[in-house]
């Protein structure tokens, strides 16, 4: 994972973005449901991998990644149509996922599977000027996710996503080397997210 995404995102002029880490939550995921990961192998080597998660209708593709040497072998279309199979056996009617808007290629790939952007976020710009002047209006606060916010989590997946992922939070928020953090406005819970990037 990390040889392929620091290979895009060098390849881009952006230098490398990943680094190795314990795959903690891809092992809770699996866990939690096995016919969610699929390895693409030959003669006892890793090629690429793909695993989704599931919960009631929803199916989110939590990661593709094919070795940068092995690209163009079909590994990727083969590895997609496994994981969309694990959406049609659980009857998942509502398929994500999130890719650099920079990655061409692999949105080729999910365009071809019925996979078309929903929000296309692509690259923006602002002035030094408009960056460094003072914000208006209420500031966000910030402060460190308890186990105790798990309802104020659960709550806003039911708004924006439409189902629970409590299980998931349960997990993330066990974990000791990782943090997340909440951001509100006044009384009122605003956002909750999980960052890996935030350590210890």
């Amino acid at each position: 994972m990390v040889r392929s995404i620091n290979d895009l995102t060098e390849r881009h002029g952006f230098g490398p973005m990943a680094s190795a880490r314990r795959p903690t939550f891809s092992a809770f995921s699996l866990r939690d449901d096995p016919d969610g990961l699929w390895v693409g192998e030959e003669a006892g080597q890793m090629l690429g991998f793909a695993f989704s998660w599931v919960c009631r209708d929803f199916w989110f593709l939590a990661q593709l990644f094919v070795s940068p040497g092995q690209q163009g072998r079909e590994i990727g279309n083969q590895l997609l149509k496994r994981t969309l199979d694990h959406a049609r056996k659980r009857g998942a009617t509502n398929r994500a996922l999130i890719t650099f808007a920079f990655n061409r290629v692999s949105q080729g790939l999910y365009i071809r599977h019925g996979l078309f952007p929903r929000i296309p976020l692509y690259f923006f710009s602002a002035s030094r000027e408009v960056l460094a002047s003072p914000l208006e209006g209420e500031q966000l606060q910030c402060q460190p996710l308890e186990p105790a916010n798990l309802p104020n989590l659960v709550h806003i997946d039911a708004l924006t996503l439409g189902l629970s992922r409590a299980r998931h939070h349960r997990f993330l928020l066990g974990e000791s080397d990782m943090r997340g953090f909440d951001f509100y406005t006044g009384e009122d819970w605003f956002f909750g997210a999980h960052d890996t990037s935030f350590r210890p």
